[in-house]
C-alpha cells in the first residue's frame, strides 16, 4: 500500500466519524413517539387556536389511577386569558380539567369536557401560583364498546392506569 493510498483510507475514516459525530444531536428526535394524550389535548386546542390563543411548548404527561386527582402546578399572570386543555387516549376513559388558587377556589371561568378531552378558562385577577386538576375515569364497559379490533392477550389491558396529557395557551 502507497502512502498516498493510506491518507485516502484514513482521511475517509476521519470524515465518516466527524459526519457521525455531527448526527449525534439528531439522533433523540430519530426515536421520538407520539404521545396520544397530548396530540388530543391539542386537537381540543384547535378550534381556541383559531380564536386567537396560542399554544404553549410547556406541556404535561403520564399516568394516573382513575379517580385520582393529579395537581399541575403554574403560574399565571394577571391580564392574560388561559386556556388548558387534557386528554387521555385510553379507551373507556374520560378526562376533566380545572383550575384552583392557592386557597383552593376554582378559579375557572368556564369549561367542557368531551370524553377523550376537556378544557377550562382562567383570567386570574392577579399574578401568582395556580393549580390545575386533572381528573380521569375509566369505564370498562364503554371500553368494550369502543374496541374497533379484536383484542390480543396481554396486549392493551388495563393496568388500573389511563394516559393523561395537559396543554395550554394564552392571549
Amino acid at each position: 500500500m502507497t502512502l498516498k493510498q493510506n491518507f485516502s483510507i484514513s482521511s475517509r475514516k476521519l470524515l465518516l466519524t466527524a459526519v457521525l459525530l455531527a448526527l449525534i444531536p439528531f439522533a433523540e428526535r430519530a426515536y421520538a413517539f407520539v404521545n396520544e394524550a397530548i396530540s388530543l389535548a391539542l386537537e381540543a386546542a384547535t378550534p381556541y387556536v383559531e380564536q386567537g390563543f396560542e399554544v404553549r411548548e410547556d406541556n404535561w404527561s403520564g399516568e394516573v389511577e382513575p379517580g385520582k386527582p393529579l395537581l399541575v402546578r403554574h403560574q399565571l399572570f394577571r391580564g392574560n386569558e388561559y386556556w388548558f386543555w387534557a386528554g387521555t387516549s385510553w379507551p373507556g376513559a374520560t378526562v376533566k380539567v380545572d383550575i384552583f388558587d392557592s386557597d383552593g377556589n376554582s378559579v375557572g371561568l368556564e369549561s367542557f369536557s368531551k370524553n377523550a378531552y376537556a378544557g377550562v378558562r382562567a383570567l386570574p385577577e392577579k399574578t401568582a401560583t395556580y393549580f390545575i386538576r386533572v381528573l380521569t375515569q375509566h369505564d370498562p364497559e364503554k371500553a368494550k364498546a369502543d374496541e374497533v379490533n379484536e383484542p390480543v392477550d396481554g396486549v392493551g389491558e388495563f393496568t388500573g392506569m389511563v394516559d393523561w396529557g395537559l396543554v395550554y395557551g394564552y392571549r
